[in-house]
Order: structure tokens, then C-alpha cells, then sequence
């Protein structure tokens, strides 16, 4: 029974994960210029930056290139804001777990 709760909780985490790198990426493109709105993309943007430099350490210029990389980058991202949320649920259920426990 708890494994299904983990798996509905992974399963809504790849969901909001999904959405969050969509967010990102449509702030990113469709929100017009300001300083403020680059900074807050590219530091949402690092932790696939991070990840997809482990599969290509010299970045585009890996090689003959890396025709893949924006895949990497964006699979990347999308499995760091899976954890991301899958915790934040996971505390969440915990949370609501010894509320109820507590009989409040």
C-alpha cells in the first residue's frame, strides 16, 4: 500500500517537474527582457546546466559537438525538479501523516 503512495507521488512529481522546466522555459522565451528576469532563468536553469555537464564535460563543444546536448540539458532539468517535488510531497504526506495522528 505505501508503494503505491510513493510511486503516486513520483508520478505527480514527474508531472510538476515537467511543468516547472515548461514554466522556465516559456518565462524564458515569451516574458520580455529585464535583467531581473535573466537571472532568475538561468539560476533555474543551472541544475540541468549541472547534470547535463556530467554526459558532456566541454559542453557544446564536446567532440564533432554535442547534437544531443539541449536533450541532455532538458531531461536533465526535468528529473532535478522531479526530486524536487517528490520531496516536497513527501513532506507534505508526512506532515498531514502526524496531523491527523495528533487528531487535529
Amino acid at each position: 500500500m505505501k508503494t503505491t503512495g510513493t510511486l503516486g507521488r513520483l508520478f505527480v512529481g514527474l508531472i510538476l517537474g515537467a511543468l516547472t522546466v515548461g514554466l522556465i522555459s516559456f518565462c524564458a522565451a515569451k516574458l520580455p527582457y529585464s535583467p531581473t528576469r535573466e537571472q532568475i532563468t538561468d539560476a533555474a536553469s543551472v541544475p540541468g546546466a549541472l547534470i547535463a555537464q556530467i554526459v558532456y564535460p566541454e559542453g557544446v563543444h564536446t567532440g564533432k559537438g554535442a547534437p544531443r546536448w539541449g536533450t541532455v540539458f532538458l531531461c536533465s532539468g526535468v528529473l532535478f525538479y522531479t526530486v524536487v517535488w517528490f520531496v516536497i510531497l513527501s513532506i507534505a504526506v508526512r506532515l498531514r501523516g502526524r496531523r491527523k495522528a495528533l487528531g487535529t
